[in-house]
């Protein structure tokens, strides 16, 4: 019954599943398909692993700035508008639209993606670097945020690269569950990425000097995130990543007589329709995330009446436990596609949250929101204005 299945659920992802990640033994049955070697086994498994810590790093860096970019703006430049938060948010998807396609073409000419990987790992690492210095810039500070979260956006490019090795680097038995704990450690990135500006925090917006730079609950994240990318950079190199295509290998074992995998994959129809249904199911779920990271922070100021401290430390611990839910879910989701369909998983398990989702954030109630009077007290230490200010409408 249903409690069987989540107790063996619970106990194939205990201590032995954990055992069975780390040790990287070739099983049997892919042993039986007598497409690599044991050897080649394993180092195609420490690559897959290189691509996890992968996209646990691109997605820790590019949401741990969601609660905090706000403050920060306001006090790189006070006047900024909340207009520019638009800009801000939607540059780095600007990015990864244009700059996707051409890395997916040189990556199918150079058929390896180390070193578009690698260059993609350097925009962040710049990114996040300037990030961290811009208070060090005397002008135009905005503008400054705004290319660095354009190199950001430039290194999410990652997130094409790495979904094509997947498909590439797996069989068809693998996939499904390489997937899902890829997306597990994007989803392990985002947890990161919550709790890290929390943790920050604690260190307030004067924090310290060291070697000249201003460290604080900013700043900080950009050095900490510069710091993984650096890892990452290191982890690229030959001695712990290299190209795999087993997906080719076993295109050619199941079409006997092709020698060519060129030819092998041109014999394995695409199903278009269910493809372009994917494309608008994950358009639709990065619009509702985009815009819940956009408005997020400042409807949270305005609303709750909050200072900058307390908005990180209280959207960080909301959006870490959203992000622990959805770790437990991907956990989830290779039994569940043993046990019902995945079109079915997909529909009642995903898109249906979805809306739900957005239902409940329309606004309702009638307690009034906290404005901003001037001369009212409502205001920090250093003078910045708490509550909603009058000059929204929906404020007053």
């Amino acid at each position: 019954g249903g409690g069987a299945f989540w107790f063996g659920f619970f106990e194939r992802t205990g201590m032995d599943q954990l055992c069975k990640y780390v040790s990287i033994r070739q099983p049997e049955s892919n042993r039986a398909l007598g497409l690599e070697t044991e050897s080649e086994y394993r180092q195609r498994w420490i690559s897959i692993r290189v691509i996890y810590f992968t996209a646990f790093v691109v997605y820790i860096a590019f949401c741990c700035v969601a609660t905090s970019l706000w403050p920060y703006l306001n006090t790189l430049d006070p006047d900024a508008p909340k207009q520019f938060l638009f800009y801000l948010f939607a540059i780095p998807s600007l990015m990864q639209l244009v700059l996707s396609p051409l890395f997916g073409y040189w990556t199918n000419r150079a058929s390896s993606i180390r070193l578009p990987m690698m260059l993609v790992i350097v925009f962040l690492i710049v990114g996040q670097v300037l990030y961290a210095v811009i208070e060090e810039i005397p002008n135009n500070r905005k503008y400054a945020l705004l290319a660095s979260r354009a190199l950001v956006g430039a290194s999410t490019v990652a997130c094409t690269l790495y979904r094509a090795y997947i498909s590439a680097a797996t069989t068809v038995a693998e996939r499904t569950k390489t997937t899902s704990y890829m997306a597990l450690a994007q989803t392990l990135g985002l947890v990161g990425g919550s709790a890290v500006q929390p943790t920050f925090a604690g260190i307030g917006e004067e924090g310290f000097q060291v070697l000249g730079f201003r460290v604080n609950m900013y700043t900080s994240v950009g050095w900490f995130c510069a710091a993984l990318g650096v890892i990452n950079l290191v982890l690229m190199l030959p001695w712990f990543f290299r190209d795999h295509n087993i997906a080719v290998k076993e295109a050619m074992s199941g079409n006997a007589g092709l020698a060519d995998g060129k030819k092998a994959w041109q014999t394995m129809e695409l199903r278009y329709l269910p493809i372009g249904l994917m494309l608008v199911a994950f358009a639709l779920l990065m619009f509702a995330y985009a815009a819940l990271q956009t408005l997020l922070s400042p409807i949270a100021l305005d609303q709750f009446n909050w200072t900058n401290e307390e908005s990180l430390f209280y959207l960080g611990i909301l959006m870490t436990a959203g992000a622990l839910i959805s770790c437990i879910l991907f956990l989830m989701l290779d039994p569940l596609c043993k046990r019902f369909s995945e079109t079915n998983v997909l529909v009642y398990g995903a898109m249906l949250a979805l809306f739900v989702s957005q239902l409940v954030m329309i606004p309702v109630g009638s307690e009034p929101i906290t404005a901003f009077l001037e001369n009212s007290g409502n205001s920090t230490g250093n003078g910045t204005a708490l509550g909603c200010p009058p000059t929204q409408e929906w404020c007053s």
